[in-house]
């Protein structure tokens, strides 16, 4: 089973949020932090992680500007992107953003991780 492990990188300033999602995956699926996206990059630049969740509001760039960034590089172009927004009307804005899916804030700590692993799902190849 060690083969199917996933990795998930949260990117957040937020460290309730950050400590709340901590937890919320099963094991065998390793999860780790990022403050900003300056740090989000660097740490995908070391390890590559199945799906990135992101804080929209995080850091100066925040979720569209660590999107961007991912997308202009060709190894983190697919990596599946969960946006967390804080209004339901900026689902917009992150679809343009690159997110491939969009939740809204608050989020129980199930529901996220369910969302984020059902992305690897669909991101595998078949």
């Amino acid at each position: 089973m060690a083969e199917s492990t996933h990795t998930v990188l949260i990117v957040s300033d937020d460290p309730h949020l950050s400590s709340e999602f901590a937890h919320a995956f099963p094991a065998g699926v390793a999860v780790s932090f990022a403050r900003d996206a300056r740090e989000a990059l660097s740490s995908l630049e070391e390890q590559v992680s199945s799906v990135v969740i992101v804080d929209m509001r995080t850091g100066s760039a925040g979720g569209y500007g660590l999107s961007s960034d991912m997308r202009a590089i060709e190894h983190l172009s697919e990596v599946p992107k969960l946006f967390l927004i804080e209004r339901p009307q900026d689902e917009w804005l992150a679809r343009q953003g690159g997110a491939t899916a969009v939740l809204v804030k608050p989020i129980e700590t199930g529901e996220l991780a369910s969302h984020a692993l059902s992305l690897v799902s669909a991101a595998a190849p078949s």
